[in-house]
């Protein structure tokens, strides 16, 4: 399966209006408006199976289409509520935005009307499959709940995953063949769960691996006790050992350089072969499923070479930093003076620290500094990359124990090691960025979580990791405090990142809004705040909230010491909102700030609300730690 091919450019785009299509005739009969985004993966798999089998690709078929969608996103919003997420690729969950009540009858309300829309399609045969399909995959999601902390066997797992994963996607390939009344609807069904079980096995592989780029933490399913088939390669492998740890076995190389990842990605290769082969055999007439199955494994590919790269040792030559280099690292007696020129807001929250504590987290801090001034600075183009280089080299060194003659690297960098966290999180922090170099878009939130995640969500999880928790769900709401925090900095600069060529507002939200480049280019010349552009900033503004409240109850997780300064920062970043809002979300000519006395305003909510938070009794939280409550927490100004 080498070189693999991709998805035809115009299949999305013609399913994405189709669905949209038959969304339009589905709410004139009273059903609600799915949301049809992202990859709409189930009914592009409907689409695929009907262009390669000419069958008709109609009213009824976007009927049973959109009937999968609605089934999938539906379980998406259920999902939330047991999860008690907040926030989902970047944007408010309905239970966060509207409560668990309207959360609950919307996701009913989106259900019940894909049965209708079943019905709709005249086809007893796949109204018939759907019901099924439905209901097992809600028997999969429970008997993975019930299967939670034990070791399972290979059929095991893969009942699971054809049962929560495959049986909708089955549904979606068998569509065209039910339609017509074909006698194939059985295979192509079991070929499409198949697709499901292959997805689930390549979603398990990226948990594994905090390089793939899906802008949360990693680990997050065997922090929740859930069995995985890569564990298969570890006959020991048990519940109960420290995550990272854990996770590092798996890349561990043998004698002959194999690791057990390498092993699995091999199986998961073979397991992709023997289906694209099938699905050629049984849908002969157009390649969009084999390629989708091809993109899947090359994504594979791509998570475990990163991986790989990321842990693997690097001989740096015992060379001084350059002179350039060394002009842009402060040295410590500088420390002091350098935040309060870069950073009042971390500055204040910071005071909140224990002397020896504050030190440490100092200097991750101004090592994330230097890295965003190297690329961020007057004539950077030139020589950024290079320096950049040059810095992530010296810092790899430091990390293995090398001097480098920088106070802040040698002592930044040697505490990282010491504290078992992986240097994985300042790799990440430069290739954020480059992204700042390359003056990248982003379509789409999820693709600006990359963004985030790599910015800040790593900052706040080396921090985490500094102070000695590694527990996945505890750095899932670190991560997700910094991406709030970047979303406020986003939010804040807008005009001055448009001057200097950057624009970090995904664009699917600005069209959703009607804002427009050119818009955003006569506002920030003096033009009048467009009501659409208010409107889309405090949509961003919520979604930045939504992220602080599903963060804040993780600050209970953290060791005493960083509880005040933790809480201090997340009120004062978000009081960055209050003067961003009196100001009529102009963010275009004028930058949002705080003043002294707002901050002390600010801190002291934070102090009331964290003790609140840590009173709270244990009934009030679930037994991995997420607060019982939608919203246990008031932050200042919500």
């Amino acid at each position: 399966m080498s070189g693999a091919r991709t998805v035809p450019a115009d299949a999305l785009g013609e399913v994405r209006a189709g669905l949209l299509a038959a969304a339009e005739r589905a709410a004139v009969a009273g059903m609600p408006r799915p949301k049809c985004d992202g990859q709409l993966l189930r009914p592009l798999l409907a689409y695929g199976a009907a262009r390669a089998s000419g069958g008709t690709v109609d009213d009824g078929f976007w009927c049973g289409a959109l009937a999968v969608q609605m089934a999938h996103e539906a379980s998406l919003v259920h999902d939330d509520i047991v999860d008690q997420a907040s926030t989902r690729r970047g944007v408010p969950t309905v239970a966060a935005e509207r409560g668990i009540g309207p959360a609950l009858v919307l996701g009913d309300h989106l259900l019940t009307s894909a049965y209708r829309l079943a019905a709709f399609t005249g086809s007893l045969e796949f109204a018939s499959l759907f019901a099924r399909a439905v209901e097992r995959t809600v028997a999969g999601e429970m008997a993975q709940g019930r299967a939670a902390g034990r070791r399972l066997t290979w059929e095991e797992y893969r009942e699971i995953a054809l049962g929560k994963a495959g049986e909708l996607m089955g549904c979606a390939v068998a569509l065209p063949a039910a339609l017509r009344g074909g006698a194939e609807v059985g295979r192509c069904f079991e070929l499409g769960r198949r697709m499901g079980l292959l997805y689930q096995m390549l979603d398990d592989v990226l948990d594994y691996c905090p390089a793939a780029e899906t802008g949360k933490p990693a680990l997050g399913d065997y922090a929740q006790g859930r069995w995985t088939w890569l564990l298969d390669e570890l006959p020991d492998a048990a519940f109960g050992a420290e995550p990272a740890a854990f996770a590092a076995r798996l890349h561990a190389a043998a004698d002959d350089g194999d690791t057990p990842l390498r092993r699995c990605l091999a199986r998961l290769e073979a397991e992709a072969e023997a289906l694209c082969t099938e699905l050629r055999a049984t849908l002969p007439g157009d390649g969009i499923l084999p390629a989708l199955v091809e993109q899947w494994i090359d994504s594979a590919r791509q998570t475990v070479a990163r991986e790989e790269a990321a842990r693997r040792p690097v001989v740096v030559p015992a060379r001084p930093a350059s002179a350039a280099l060394r002009a842009r690292v402060p040295a410590a007696a500088d420390w002091g003076s350098y935040f309060a020129a870069n950073s009042r807001s971390f500055r204040f929250a910071s005071r909140f620290f224990p002397p020896g504590e504050w030190e440490r987290v100092a200097r991750v801090y101004a090592f994330c500094r230097v890295t965003d001034d190297l690329v961020d600075r007057p004539g950077a183009e030139a020589d950024a990359e290079e320096m950049l280089d040059e810095w992530v080299d010296l810092s790899r060194r430091a990390y293995g124990g090398t001097s480098t003659g920088l106070e802040l690297l040698d002592r930044a960098m040697g505490e990282m090691a010491a504290a078992g966290v992986p240097f994985t999180y300042a790799a990440e922090l430069a290739e954020g960025m480059r992204m700042d170099l390359r003056m990248q878009r982003y379509a789409s939130m999820a693709e600006l979580r990359v963004y985030t995640h790599r910015v800040a969500s790593v900052v706040g999880m080396w921090i985490t990791e500094l102070a000695g928790v590694h527990a996945p769900r505890v750095l899932a709401k670190a991560g997700e405090m910094g991406h709030a925090m970047q979303l406020t900095n986003i939010l804040r600069d807008v005009g001055e990142d448009w001057r200097a060529g950057r624009l970090y507002l995904p664009a699917d939200v600005m069209a959703r809004h009607g804002v427009t480049e050119d818009s955003l280019g006569r506002m920030c010349r003096g033009g009048a705040t467009d009501p659409v552009y208010r409107c889309m900033v405090e949509e961003l503004l919520r979604s930045a909230e939504a992220s602080y409240h599903g963060a804040f109850a993780g600050i209970r997780d953290l060791p005493a010491a960083f509880r005040r300064p933790v809480a201090v920062a997340a009120y004062v970043y978000r009081g960055i909102h209050a003067p961003l809002r009196r100001a009529g979300y102009d963010n275009l000519r004028r930058r949002a700030v705080t003043s002294g006395s707002a901050k002390a305003l600010l801190a002291t909510r934070a102090l009331w609300d964290l003790w609140m938070l840590q009173r709270a009794p244990a009934a009030a939280f679930t037994p991995d730690g997420e607060p019982r409550e939608a919203a246990p927490v008031r932050l200042a100004g919500a």
